[in-house]
């Protein structure tokens, strides 16, 4: 299957303006605080996107913005809206924010791991890995898990209720439903890998 560019880049195009149009829906309320974790959220994404391409860790051969050396409308839109949801709207107790950013990480990584199997190489792996991403999508967002809490106030977040998270209830539903795509998917791309490697 062939995949053009115009493609991409319209796909691309949907996800930030998705992300932009969901970033203002969470920040309305509160928008000082939010634009605030926004803007803190997006400089360390593309301070750290930046030290490690420039590391080697690994590239991204097409972006909307060519001639930037990491896909910056993206980092600037995209990454940003998933921090913004996650102060927004995880479950207070920990022993519930767990599976909700299981959850997400799993849904971020499916995203990268399509990217990084796209025809077009949307990004490529040098020292890096995929559970290189997986580790560093972890701390990036727990960390800002812990300084939206810091910077927004608990009247401006909406956390889901641990009672949803429950056996039988729609947000177990989900996080299974996700684990078990996403495993699934993993297991795939690492049989390709195999093959590849002529294991």
């Amino acid at each position: 299957m062939t995949v053009s560019l115009p493609v991409v880049w319209a796909v691309e195009l949907l996800a930030v303006t998705l992300s932009v149009a969901g970033s203002f829906w969470i920040a309305k309320q509160h928008v000082r605080t939010y634009a605030v974790l926004y803007a803190f959220s997006a400089a360390v994404g593309i301070v750290l996107c930046l030290a490690f391409v420039y590391a080697g860790f690994y590239s991204f051969p097409v972006k909307l913005v060519p001639y930037t050396p990491i896909p910056l409308v993206e980092m600037a839109t995209i990454i940003p809206f998933f921090v913004l949801f996650g102060v927004k709207y995880s479950p207070e107790s920990w022993a519930w924010k767990l599976p909700f950013y299981f959850a997400t990480v799993q849904l971020i990584m499916l995203f990268e791991l399509i990217a990084l199997v796209s025809p077009l190489s949307l990004i490529d792996y040098k020292k890096w890995d995929v559970w290189d991403s997986y580790t560093a999508w972890w701390l990036y967002l727990l960390f800002f898990e812990w300084m939206g809490g810091k910077i927004v106030p608990r009247k401006a977040r909406s956390p889901l209720a641990a009672s949803s998270f429950r056996y039988g209830r729609w947000g177990w539903v989900i996080v299974h439903a996700i684990a078990m795509t996403t495993v699934f998917l993993a297991g795939v791309y690492a049989g390709w890998g195999l093959r590849d490697s002529g294991l």
